[in-house]
């Protein structure tokens, strides 16, 4: 009896990470098979989801912006999309203006600003103690902010800095959480 349990307490750990999954095919399906008007791009080449080529054409505007936004990523991504997918949906939850990390702020005091909060689809921090993203990219906490709110200008910095480290470690929590480290 002891044995059974044990092993229902251990599945029943892994169904969040199974329903993930499941619900990232599930909208990948719909979104590459589920909108109708779809076709192979004029390339003619085989349809591979690792380097995607579909192209939308009456359809594109029925997509939802969770949708668009996953769209993106799988195009920014190319072969690490799958990983990207589940981290900007840990993070949070594709959702393009997400604001977290209140509680990791900071004042820069060279330019007394607010530092430390993680904005957007994959919640970029816009600095810390003692650094300060925003300046580094020659714009003001605030300006920074409101170019990581828009989920294209996020999904590019996301890729800056996953091409530059390599890895999800920037990611640290979520990449733990969805298995990735």
């Amino acid at each position: 009896m002891k044995k059974g349990k044990s092993r229902l307490k251990k599945e029943n750990k892994l169904l969040p990470v199974v329903a993930l999954a499941g619900f990232i095919t599930l909208e990948l399906w719909l979104m590459i098979f589920g909108q109708g008007n779809i076709r192979q791009a004029p390339t003619q080449e085989p349809l591979d989801i690792r380097k995607p080529t579909i192209i939308y054409k009456e359809a594109e505007q029925n997509l939802t912006e969770k949708q668009e936004i996953m769209q993106y990523i799988i195009l920014t991504f190319g072969e690490d999309a799958m990983d990207a997918l589940k981290i900007a949906e840990c993070e949070s939850g594709f959702v393009a203006a997400r604001e977290g990390d209140g509680h990791l702020t900071s004042i820069d005091q060279q330019y007394n600003e607010v530092v430390g909060d993680s904005i957007g689809v994959f919640q970029i921090r816009n600095g810390g103690e003692g650094w300060n993203r925003a300046r580094a990219n020659g714009k003001s906490a605030e300006r920074f902010r409101q170019d990581l709110k828009d989920w294209k200008y996020n999904i590019d910095y996301a890729k800056s800095i996953f091409d530059r480290a390599g890895d999800w470690h920037d990611w640290y929590n979520c990449s733990v959480k969805t298995g990735l480290n």
